[in-house]
């Protein structure tokens, strides 16, 4: 009888760790991406309120 050719604990974690890797590397470059893009928009956003301030405090 031959036994089962089924992976250990130490090829699973490997195993496991690889597909975490592969998974969180674009998940960080995306998010990284997502963070840099929504703080440019919040800055133009923050610009235009204060001009909008500036343009009211000029009219008084």
């Amino acid at each position: 009888m031959v036994p089962l050719q089924l992976p250990g604990l130490p090829e699973l974690l490997i195993a496991v760790l690889a597909l975490g890797l592969q998974l969180a590397i674009p998940a960080f470059v995306a998010l990284v991406v997502y963070q840099f893009m929504d703080g440019r928009n919040a800055y133009e956003e923050r610009i235009a309120a204060l001009e909008d301030e500036v343009a009211r405090l000029r009219e008084d």
